[in-house]
């Protein structure tokens, strides 16, 4: 008892000091001009004020026909988010920075306590708090907080996620609540939308397990948001939105901060914008195919779904260094269901923030992370009987 105490006094420390220096960096950040923490919010925030003035959400000169390039700062999200914000757009942006940075972290805690239930862990507390400490030590989750970005919530939404389908013996409301998720997520960020096609060959498959219940409730959300949305701005910010697309479709995507695959070839050989655009589309392709195949063929659930969340990361033409952040939730799985997988998932966690200097080094620990989910399973529960053939 005593030994865990101390075990655990451990790990709060170590948490102290990381999220102490996250704090201090947020805070240097903050006092530039403009502040560089929190950019990303504030375009969110942004977008919400102009939409309460009675504006479009988006630039007057992306919708007047300017193409920006993909590293350029533009609000070019879906309208339901700039009108979800609109309920924290009244607060000064440094305020809702700290609660973003506070509920997305605590929702990552909660993720972890009730996979830790889930596998039948005893201390699965303890396990939440071990998770929010360590936080501040994964680069990819520290770097989405300070900017503020949505990725830093893929923590709680692919986490409601994994528990709906990546784990065993889920419950209905698991099953819901991460359809629910994926529904808002795919909304929001467009590229999680692959997810429901691994959701549907995987009902397709194994039809007593739960994708059909979460499939639906995931649709069924996305219909909901789109409704909403229309009821509350009417079409005039859809077809403005198009307008973005179609502008955003000619900016440049290579970059070395980009660490999408097309990006990262033309970095090595010259493409024109047309090679490009054709590059993207089959790898975008590549990623939906590999998407069902992970479904069809991997009869593990929690290492398919985490090859259907890695393929999701690359369907847009740009992935950002934070995106990996939607593995997490794999990761807090594989620690509570195969202690045998611990010290793969560290290594990939260390990759991964290495990668802070060099990143495409970042796609070696997402190798890492699979490689674990893939080396380690758990037969499927015999309550559960699955149908899928392969392995």
């Amino acid at each position: 008892m005593r030994r865990a105490a101390d075990g655990l006094a451990a790990w709060v420390l170590v948490g102290v000091i990381g999220w102490a220096g996250i704090l201090y960096i947020g805070w240097m950040l903050w006092q530039a001009s403009p502040p560089k923490a929190g950019f990303d919010l504030a375009l969110l925030l942004e977008a919400a004020r102009r939409v309460t003035g009675g504006q479009s959400p988006y630039d007057p000169a992306m919708l007047a026909g300017v193409s920006p390039d993909a590293t350029a700062l533009f609000y070019s999200y879906p309208p339901p988010v700039a009108q979800a914000m609109t309920l924290l757009a009244w607060l000064p942006d440094g305020v809702v920075l700290v609660l973003w940075g506070l509920g997305a972290t605590l929702g990552l805690g909660a993720v972890a306590w009730r996979i830790g239930l889930a596998a039948g862990r005893g201390g699965a507390s303890r396990d939440a708090l071990k998770t929010v400490a360590v936080a501040a030590l994964l680069l990819p989750f520290a770097v989405a907080v300070l900017f503020g970005n949505l990725d830093a919530w893929y923590g709680l939404a692919l986490g409601a996620l994994v528990l709906a389908v990546g784990m065993p013996r889920p419950t209905n409301g698991q099953a819901v609540a991460g359809g629910i998720a994926l529904g808002v997520i795919s909304v929001a960020k467009l590229h999680p939308a692959s997810l429901l096609v691994w959701l549907l060959v995987r009902a397709a498959v194994d039809r007593q397990g739960p994708a059909r219940r979460t499939l639906v409730a995931a649709v069924l959300t996305g219909v909901v948001l789109l409704v909403a949305s229309l009821a509350i701005g009417g079409t005039g910010p859809w077809q403005d939105y198009l307008a973005v697309l179609q502008v955003g479709s000619g900016a440049a995507v290579v970059d070395p901060r980009n660490v999408g695959p097309v990006s990262l070839l033309g970095q090595l050989v010259p493409l024109d914008a047309a090679a490009i655009r054709l590059a993207q589309l089959l790898v975008a392709l590549a990623a939906v195919a590999a998407t069902a195949l992970a479904a069809l063929r991997v009869r593990d659930p929690l290492a398919s779904l985490a090859i259907a969340i890695t393929a999701s990361l690359v369907v847009l033409p740009v992935t950002w260094y934070h995106y990996p952040v939607a593995l997490i939730p794999v990761g807090i799985a594989l620690v509570a269901l195969r202690p045998g997988s611990r010290a793969r998932v560290a290594i990939a966690a260390a990759v991964a923030d290495l990668a802070i200097g060099f990143t495409p080094l970042l796609w070696v620990g997402v190798g890492v992370l699979l490689m674990a989910a893939r080396q380690h399973h758990s037969p499927t529960p015999a309550s559960r009987p699955s149908v899928l053939p392969g392995g």
